[in-house]
């Protein structure tokens, strides 16, 4: 009974310390955070609409449309690399 007893309480002592020992991994970022390797949004001055015909019209220079869903209006944005 003593052997069962004791060997319950070393398995819920392990338990326990995997437990709290779990949380306890590196608050450092995983992957490098550098600006060489880095994008930048921009949001262009003007705002871009879809035609009838499908095609998005709006955006000039290195500015492309972006919306959301089935919008037929959207934003112009520019990504910088």
């Amino acid at each position: 009974m003593e052997v069962k007893t004791f060997a319950f309480l070393q398995i819920a002592v392990l338990i326990a310390l995997g437990l709290h020992l779990a949380p306890a991994g590196s608050n450092q970022l995983s992957g490098p955070q550098s600006s060489a390797n880095s994008n930048e949004a921009v949001f262009c001055d003007t705002n871009c609409t879809q035609g009838t015909d499908g095609s998005w019209s709006g955006c000039r220079g290195d500015c492309f449309c972006v919306h959301v869903g089935n919008s037929t209006e959207g934003r112009c944005i520019d990504v910088k690399r």
